[in-house]
């Protein structure tokens, strides 16, 4: 039983949205200035959209203070990889039009990038994924940079030369695809790129928002034994050594030593009774080799994913 090995939380949600601090962190030399026009740029023109997405001249677009998008703030920073799907959801009201859009743009400048959404309302949720490119960091200087991703909703007046939006809602991700002891990483999001536990190769970091949601973190190494809060160390090296016992949102597994080759097998369970939002981080050498974030039912797994080394 759970309560053999953990005690019992309080529960405390947190909801919101606030300013979207997109940090890409690509591993070297920290002595050259970061770029953020350079990366705004880079995912303006090669962030991967839904089907049917357009982009529009700033021209094109005009704010209205018919619509607002509600949200409540939150300090806390999601955590991307490159290649990772990154879901989004904007809650609106509009006191005019129906709003039948949502819309992004990297930083204040160039395009917008205009999102069909199923259906129109005055009010609801605006829900839509996008997608990180997988060569991010390829086209990039081998430092930190600090991106500003902007939310809208959007009314289209269907002529396509015409868009009214909200004012921006700055939501937030960081996305670490290179070394976590760079510098400026260090600076913008903590040693281990933010993660609580040691290092190691490999190490899976899980965080989630809500304290009090009860999630624990499963990995079996490539031999078959499973290292979880039931069985906290492994006949390879491995080692549950961050367990989430109270008002905490992280757990850490590491093999500081070096574990073993082949293939390794990780999911979350969720003990608790409310959905949570989690992200699971992969560490190799002291980088990020994977991201998986998800969304698990009360009482119940999420899907098993799988790390080869």
């Amino acid at each position: 039983m759970k309560t053999l090995y953990k005690s019992t939380r309080l529960l405390s949600l947190m909801l919101g949205f606030s300013t979207l601090l997109f940090i890409v962190s690509c591993g070297g030399d920290s002595d050259s200035p970061a770029q953020p026009d350079d990366a705004n740029a880079y995912l303006n023109d090669n962030v991967i959209l839904p089907p049917g997405s357009i982009r529009v001249s700033a021209d094109q677009v005009t704010e209205t203070n018919d619509i607002s998008i509600t949200s409540t703030g939150s300090s806390a920073t999601t955590q991307v990889a490159a290649g990772q799907s990154v879901n989004v959801s904007i809650p609106f009201t509009s006191s005019g039009a129906a709003v039948n859009a949502a819309a992004l743009r990297f930083g204040d400048t160039g395009d917008f990038i205009i999102i069909p959404i199923s259906g129109s309302a005055t009010s609801g949720t605006l829900d839509f994924s996008f997608g990180i490119p997988s060569d991010i960091c390829n086209n990039l200087n081998d430092i930190c940079h600090d991106i500003r991703c902007y939310e809208y909703a959007v009314v289209d007046d269907g002529t396509g030369g015409n868009f009214q939006v909200s004012r921006a809602n700055i939501n937030q991700l960081a996305s670490a695809c290179g070394g976590c002891d760079e510098p400026q990483c260090v600076a913008l999001l903590g040693p281990g790129c933010g993660a609580s536990g040691q290092d190691g190769s490999p190490r899976f970091n899980l965080t989630w928002n809500t304290t009090g949601v009860d999630l624990d973190l499963y990995v079996t190494d490539p031999s078959g034994e499973t290292i979880s809060y039931t069985n906290t160390t492994s006949a390879s090296g491995g080692e549950l050594d961050v367990d989430c016992i109270s008002s905490c949102t992280n757990e850490n597994i590491t093999w500081v030593n070096g574990g073993p080759s082949g293939s390794y097998s990780y999911y979350v369970n969720n003990l608790s009774s409310n959905s949570e939002s989690y992200t699971i981080r992969v560490f190799d050498g002291g980088r990020i080799v994977d991201t998986k974030s998800g969304t698990v039912s009360g009482n119940s797994n999420s899907s098993t994913f799988t790390y080869s080394r």
